[in-house]
This record gives C-alpha cells, structure tokens and sequence, in this order.
C-alpha cells in the first residue's frame, strides 16, 4: 500500500493554490472575494461553483459537490486520492520524498498479461515473411508503418493453433484462452479464433487490450469482420474504440464519434486525436458515462448511408437526452471517414470538421428527406413533427428561431404555430403530472442538525471556537456529529492550528468525509455570538428531546416507582435549566 505522511499531503496543499489549480480546468471568473465557474460534476449551465482563495475550498450550490484541491483533482481526472496527490505535486513542482511509484490495482491482472502476449505476437506475425500479403494490403489501404505501430496492428497465422499453443506452452490454462475468446474448442481440438486474420486491439479505458477485431485480406470467402465474443472481460456496449487515447485530447473540447475502427485509426494518423469509434451498438448509459467525464461537445460523423443516418437519429437523440451539446457532420461523395480522407485530403475532412450542424438543424433537415413537401398533407405532417421535436428539447431561443422560419418557408401565420407549439407544450404538462412517480420521503435536516452543522462549520475555520465547545457542550448525541467534533479536537491537537483545506484532507480516508463536505458548504462570517447562541440553542434541544423521551418513558411504565424516578429525572433537568 503506498503511504504519504500527513506532513507531505499538507505541504503540498498549502503550496497548491486552488484558484490556479482548478482554473487549470475550468475558467474561472472572479466575484467579489471569491471566484465562480460552471460546477463539472452535473449538467450545469450557469454558475453554480464557487471557489475560495480564503479558504481554498470549492462548493457547488446546486449538485452538493465540495471539497479542497485533492478532492476536486480526485472527481474530475476520475483517479484515486493517491493518485490526486500526486497529480496536484507535479503541477506545483513538488518533489515527493515518499515512495509513490503508484500503478493502479488491476481487477484482471493475468487476463490483460495473456492479451498483452497475444498482442506481441500478432504483431510480430506481421514483420514475417508469412506476413508480407497482409504488409501489402495494408499498404493498399494507405495505413503506414507509424499507424501500425501506434495501434499495434498484428496479424493471426492461417495455422490453426499457433497462438493457442504459444500460450499453453506458456502455463495458461486452455479454457482461460476459450473464455478470452482467443481460442475455439477444447481440449481435443481447439484453433485460434482468428486465424487468417489481421488483427486490431480493442483497448479499455485504461488502455488495456480486452479483445480484437479482425478483418480479411485475401478474396477469401468469409465473413469480412470478426470481433472478440462478448466476454467477461469485454463488453463492447461499455467500451469506445480509441477512448484511453481521445480523452487526453477531448477534455473540455470536443470528441469526434466515428462508425468503424479504420474510419479512427484513420483520423487519429491524420492529428486530429480527439476521435473515437462506437463498437457496433447504441450509445449505452456505460459509453454515456465515460463522454460525461469528458464534459466535451460531441461530433457525430457516421457513414453516409441510409444506416450511417438512422444511427446518426438515434445516437443524436440519445445524446441529446442525456445532456450533451451534439453536432453533425455529414460527408458526402464517400461511404465513411476512411474513403472520404484518401478520396479528398485531410484538408477538405478538416473543412467539414470547422462547420458541423447543430444535431437539431440536422435532425429537422433530415425530416424534409420523408416528406413531399409539395403536398399540403404532408407539408402539414412534416410541420407538426418539427413542433414535436422543438417541444422535447427545451430551448426557447431555438424554438423561436424555427417557428420564425417555419412560417416564412411555408407562408404560414406565426400565431398560428405559436399557439400549435404552446398547445403540444400543455398536454406534455399534464401528461406529465399523470405519469410522474410519487416523489421520495427525502430525510430533510432538523433544525437541530442544522445548528449543530453550523457549530462544527466554526470548528473546523478556528481554534477559539473549539475551546468554546470544550469548556461549553463538549459532547453530541448523535455519533457522526461526535466523531467529527473528537477528529477536531485531535487534528489541533496534534497540528496545533485548524484550517478547514487540511481538514479535509485529514477525513479523506474516515467514514465521516461525506459529512464533512457537506458542512464544508456552510457558508457564513464566523460571529462569536452567534456560535454561542448555537451551542445554547443545542443544549436547549438536547433537554426537551430529553424530557420527551422521559415523558414517553412514564406512559410506558407500568411499576409506580420507576414512573416516579422519571418524574424526578424531569424536575431535575427543568431545575437545571432555571
């Protein structure tokens, strides 16, 4: 397990201005003593993150998200604490003095070191005399050595086991082979799952092999692709081809969503590296999650067929749905990408890239392809398809600028498509209200919790509101408020000062860090009246909730003596009080 002192994680804290470590992601833009910018952990559209230089911590006031400079590296570089540390070191010049030679825990240790070995012989294959036909087609497709090296391009022999016995020779068992979808058959007679074949490594999004696709290179008769089964270890619905590559180059910009694997290898050889491929299936939540962590424009640029189109509507749609700002590029004159760039150039592909639709324009042009719009029927159903596609995406400006063109392309009164549009509008709210779930008991805070949050949000800022505490309450009911309070007391203890940044970074590892990030967003001047109303208003609390559980306790009771202890338990605490 790799270890950090306290000493170290806090002296790079303190070398690490938050303000300049997150405007390294996000712009930031200074409001009074703070800065704000758009929060990157949910659809935000206004500014919903504060930062404060003062405090060097960060608090979305619309999703929840908060913490110092290590948190916020940690949730959006999408790493473990340790890794956090160290990215934030390398960008203050910090020389580490632990030893953080840190490799991330693979799940799959043994299933990556046999595609990893499967990997360098196909490619070694390939650099073979038996690999000179593949070398020549390859040539012919115009993908040069660079390319080939970079995605690791190999090639299966077209005898039946070579790979497969490779490994066996090795001490890999044969049904591990079987299940990694190498080999076919058993142990009487099994072959390579791909031979004959050249092969492209299908990586994760950590960059490790899962699996191949294979394509023909001879006039054989057979199947032009074949893909690695559905395994445990790859699930083409949860994985991109190319995307451990893409994201370096996406992050808040833009990725490029091309349909095949060479319409990729292709970009990406050209230095436009922002570019991944779908791997056959519908944009799944798992695909839709890894592009979230990008926060990146989406581009679609799918093959210009009938199918290329309906894949184009329905990942448009999905992608819409889901948050994402998505344009179109449609290329005409070639059937992908792949043909496109060695038909025209890379510059006339770059042209297109400079001016994509917006994926509505897009989606309302491709209707006009359904419709005779010579016809006044369907002019009127093309018409009432546009509302109802304005009416899904909630984008006024859109919405006005549509209907204003809708009424001059058709010569159509404006009234009369406003009043059509707001008509679509109000049966969606009603039909919303009918089918809306009935909503969650959600636990609201207590005016208890409340306060108690408050006191602890000045225990953490400053050392004289601890001694308060101490000298008057000194204890909470609840255990998690308790543990926070006692982690306090012990971090000036042994730190001898109080900073609510090294707090942080002090809970990090406790089950009490969620909390504590929540009463990290507390956002008020340290008053020392106030904080002694608090502690006044808690001991307050704390003695009716007391003598209402007392008093509950007397009803129960059946003996006359205990109900008369109780009784007196209560007088005692109401004597206290006066």
């Amino acid at each position: 397990m790799v270890h950090i002192s306290e000493d170290e994680i806090n002296n790079i804290r303190k070398q690490a201005d938050i303000v300049d470590i997150i405007g390294g992601y996000l712009t930031l833009t200074k409001k009074g003593q703070d800065y704000k910018c758009v929060c990157p952990f949910h659809d935000d559209h206004s500014p919903s993150m504060s930062v404060s230089p003062a405090k060097q911590i960060y608090k979305c006031f619309s999703c929840g998200a908060a913490g110092n400079v290590f948190s916020f590296v940690q949730n959006y570089e999408q790493v473990s604490f340790v890794e956090a540390i160290k990215i934030v070191a390398d960008k203050v010049g910090y020389h580490l003095n632990s030893n953080l030679d840190y490799q991330k825990k693979e799940k799959y240790p043994l299933e990556h070191e046999i595609m990893e070995l499967a990997t360098k012989f196909y490619q070694n294959n390939l650099i073979t005399k038996k690999g000179i036909k593949a070398q020549e087609y390859l040539k012919n497709r115009q993908i040069n050595q660079d390319t080939i090296n970079e995605f690791q391009i190999g090639l299966s022999l077209d005898d039946e086991a070579t790979l497969s016995k490779l490994l066996i020779k090795k001490g890999y068992d044969l049904q591990k082979l079987i299940d990694l979808g190498l080999t076919n058959g058993d142990s009487n007679h099994f072959s390579d799952v791909f031979s004959g074949r050249i092969t492209f490594p299908l990586w994760d999004k950590d960059g490790y092999v899962i699996g191949f696709s294979s394509r023909i290179y001879r006039n054989e008769n057979l199947p032009k692709y074949i893909n690695t089964k559905e395994t445990y270890l790859f699930k083409k619905g949860e994985n991109l081809f190319n995307y451990h590559r893409a994201k370096k180059y996406a992050k808040n910009k833009e990725i490029l969503i091309v349909e095949g694997q060479l319409d990729a290898i292709r970009i990406y050889s050209t230095g436009i590296k922002n570019v991944v491929a779908l791997m056959g299936t519908a944009l799944t939540k798992s695909v839709l999650d890894l592009l979230k962590n990008l926060r990146c424009q989406i581009i679609l640029c799918l093959d210009n067929d009938d199918a290329g189109l309906n894949a184009t509507l329905k990942n448009g749609d999905i992608l819409l749905n889901a948050g994402f700002e998505v344009k179109v590029i449609r290329l005409s004159g070639a059937k992908d990408p792949d043909e496109y760039i060695k038909e025209f150039g890379v510059e006339a592909f770059k042209k297109n890239l400079t001016a994509p639709f917006s994926y509505l324009d897009f989606k309302i042009s491709s209707l006009k392809q359904k419709y005779n719009l010579k016809n006044n029927e369907d002019v009127t159903l093309y018409i009432n398809e546009v509302l109802e596609i304005l009416n899904a995406n909630d984008n006024e400006i859109y919405t006005e600028l549509t209907l204003n063109n809708l009424s001059k392309e058709f010569n159509l009164s404006l009234e009369l498509l406003r009043n059509r549009y707001n008509s679509l509008k109000k049966v969606e709210s009603v039909a919303k209200e009918i089918f809306l779930p009935p909503k969650k008991n959600i636990d609201k805070l207590t005016s208890l919790d409340k306060v108690i949050r408050k006191v602890l949000y000045y225990m953490m800022n400053d050392v004289e509101y601890i001694n308060l505490y101490q000298k008057k309450l000194g204890y909470f009911t609840d255990k998690n408020y308790r543990q926070i309070a006692n982690e306090i007391v012990y971090f000036v203890e042994k730190n001898r000062y109080i900073n609510i940044a090294d707090f942080i970074t002090y809970t990090s590892e406790l089950s009490i860090n969620k909390l504590v990030l929540e009463i990290s967003r507390e956002d008020e001047e340290l008053n020392q009246r106030y904080f002694l109303n608090y502690l006044d208003l808690i001991k307050k609390k704390v003695r009716e909730n007391r003598i209402q559980n007392l008093k509950k306790e007397i009803h129960k009771e059946q003996d006359m003596y205990k109900k008369m202890e109780i009784a007196k338990e209560i007088a005692k605490i109401k004597k206290e009080v006066l």
